[in-house]
């Protein structure tokens, strides 16, 4: 599992309709890394409804947060070509009061 810590650049909402007549939902959440000094930016996916109310059980996650979030990277292949995923495990909703200590840390 890995982790990186970002401000929340946008989220979204997305319905996926399969053959079978199931509906899913799946939530984005594109980041733009801070710690890195370049300018990264990261979506995530968070798949299924459940899992979507278990990380937002406390904290509604919104555009400007800053975050930290841990994630696994998921790979598949389709005709003979392979696409990753990155996989929201959870995520902490970073306070100002922390991130100022941590930013200001010397290396």
């Amino acid at each position: 599992m890995y982790t990186i810590k970002g401000k929340i650049t946008n989220v979204e909402d997305q319905e996926i309709n399969t053959a079978e007549g199931k509906n899913y939902i799946n939530k984005l959440i594109t980041i733009e890394e801070l710690d890195t000094g370049f300018r990264h930016i990261q979506q995530f996916e968070i798949f299924g409804q459940e899992k979507i109310n278990v990380i937002e059980h406390s904290n509604k996650l919104a555009q400007g947060q800053h975050v930290e979030i841990d994630f696994y990277i998921k790979s598949r292949e389709y005709n003979g070509k392979f696409y990753n995923t990155l996989m929201a495990k959870g995520i902490r909703i970073r306070d100002t009061a922390t991130r100022l200590a941590e930013d200001s840390t010397p290396f």
